[in-house]
C-alpha cells in the first residue's frame, strides 16, 4: 500500500452539478421513507480517469495491477449502509465526493481471492468498522471523530502501517500500536490483511518473487541493474511497496553497525551497537508476545491449543512458539483478528473468545492477560 495523494484533484463544474441532482433526489427519497437509487457517476472518465493517474491502474489497496474493465472506484466511507450498523443508512451525503474514492481491484472490492485454493478475505464492500471515536450517521456529522479500522491509502501515516516479510507476507511495520489499537485489542494493519486478503496465495507468490528480484538486483553493480530497481519500486509500479521494502533491507544489511558506544569502556575493535528500542507499552493489550514467558516453552514448542464456543460449535487454533494463532493453516499475530478468522464474525474480540489452560486452570487470554499485568509504576 502506498500513500496516495488526493489533495489536488478538483471536481470538474459539470459533473457537480449533475451528481448535485442526483443527490436532491436522494434527499427527496430519503425524506418521503421511498427507495434511493443512486446513479454510477463515479464510474464516468472525467472522475475516474484523474484517479487512475495518481497511482496508474492498479489497486490502491493491494497495489495489484488491473484492467480497465475490472477497474473499481472504491466508496471508503460507504454509501448506502454500513454493515454491522443497524439503522445507518449509509454515508449517502458522500457518494459524490471525489475524496470519498479510491480506486479498487475487484478482489478488495468484492471478494474471491483465495488461499491454498479455498476462497478467503470478506473485502471491503459495505465494510466501514471503527476502532475508536464517533460514528457519523447525518450529513454534517464531523467525520474526523472517527477513527476507522481499515487502513486508508489517502491517509497520511496509514501505509506506513503496513510491512512485508521476506516471503512476500503482508504484515504490520515496526510501528507501535496506537492508544486506540491497544484499548480495542485489535491491530488496525492484521484486519485490513484479513478483510481484503492482502496475503491471497497468488498475490503472495508473485511478491516474494519481486523481492527475490529486488534482493538479486541490489548486489549487481553498474546502471542498468538501478535502473531496473527504479522501474519496480517508482510508485505506479505493481506492488512497489514490497519492492521497497526489499530495497530497504539490502541497504540496511549493506550498512555498517554504528551507534552510540556502551557506557563503559569497550576493547578496541570491538563492535558498536544500536540501542534496544523503547517497548511498545501497548503491545500486550493486542498481541500475546509479551505474555509467551510466563508460558511453559516446551508446551510452546509443541503448540498450546486454544479453544473457543461460537455458533454451538467448539473451534480450535494452535498458540505458537512466536505468539502467532495459527487457524485453518494460517499464522495470524493477534488474538481477535484469529478469532474474527475463524468465527467469520466481525464483532468477535479474541481475548475474551479464545481460551488456554495453564497448570490445570482454563481461562480466557484476557484473564491470562490480566494476572501477568505489570505492576503501576509508583508517581
Amino acid at each position: 500500500m502506498r500513500h496516495v495523494d488526493m489533495s489536488g484533484l478538483t471536481t470538474p463544474t459539470a459533473w457537480a452539478d449533475k451528481t448535485e441532482q442526483t443527490l436532491r433526489k436522494v434527499r427527496a427519497a430519503m425524506a418521503t421513507d421511498q427507495e434511493r437509487t443512486f446513479k454510477a457517476h463515479w464510474s464516468e472518465d472525467e472522475v475516474r480517469e484523474p484517479l487512475l493517474a495518481l497511482l496508474g491502474p492498479k489497486c490502491w489497496y493491494c497495489e495489484t495491477t488491473i484492467q480497465r474493465a475490472d477497474v473499481n472506484v472504491d466508496h471508503f466511507r460507504p454509501k448506502s449502509d454500513v454493515l454491522g450498523e443497524t439503522g445507518h443508512d449509509g454515508y449517502w451525503w458522500l457518494a459524490y465526493r471525489i475524496d470519498n474514492y479510491r480506486i479498487a481491484c475487484k478482489h478488495c472490492n468484492s471478494g474471491g481471492a483465495r488461499f491454498e485454493g479455498k476462497r478467503e478475505g470478506l473485502a471491503k464492500g459495505a465494510r466501514f468498522p471503527l476502532v475508536a471515536g464517533v460514528r457519523a450517521w447525518k450529513e454534517g456529522d464531523d467525520l474526523d471523530l472517527e477513527q476507522p479500522l481499515l487502513l486508508d491509502p489517502a491517509r497520511p501515516g496509514d501505509p506506513d502501517l503496513l510491512g512485508f516479510d521476506t516471503f512476500g507476507y503482508a504484515r504490520r511495520s515496526a510501528a507501535p500500536y496506537s492508544p486506540a489499537e491497544s484499548h480495542g485489542g485489535v491491530c488496525r494493519t492484521e484486519e485490513t490483511i484479513r478483510i481484503l486478503a492482502l496475503n491471497a496465495t497468488q498475490i503472495t507468490d508473485q511478491r516474494r518473487e519481486l523481492m527475490e528480484e529486488i534482493a538479486d538486483l541490489a548486489q549487481m553493480p553498474g546502471p542498468l541493474a538501478q535502473k531496473h530497481i527504479a522501474k519496480r519500486v517508482r510508485p505506479t509500479a505493481q506492488w512497489s511497496a514490497a519492492a521497497t521494502a526489499a530495497l530497504n533491507l539490502q541497504r540496511a544489511c549493506a550498512l555498517p553497525i554504528t551507534g552510540p558506544v556502551p557506557p563503559a569502556a569497550a576493547p578496541p575493535g570491538t563492535a558498536t551497537f544500536t540501542p534496544t528500542p523503547a517497548p511498545d507499552r501497548g503491545r500486550r493489550k493486542v498481541n500475546l508476545k509479551d505474555l509467551l514467558g510466563y508460558l511453559d516453552p516446551a508446551d510452546l514448542a509443541a503448540g498450546i491449543t486454544l479453544t473457543g464456543r461460537h455458533d454451538k460449535r467448539e473451534l480450535r487454533a494452535t498458540l505458537l512458539r512466536d505468539g502467532k494463532i495459527s487457524v485453518l493453516g494460517r499464522g495470524w499475530d493477534t488474538p481477535t483478528t484469529a478469532a474474527r478468522v475463524a468465527t467469520g464474525s466481525d464483532d468477535v474480540n479474541g481475548w475474551d473468545f479464545w481460551r488456554l489452560t495453564v497448570t490445570g486452570v482454563e481461562q480466557s487470554l484476557g484473564e491470562f492477560r490480566d494476572a501477568h499485568e505489570p505492576p503501576s509504576t509508583p508517581a
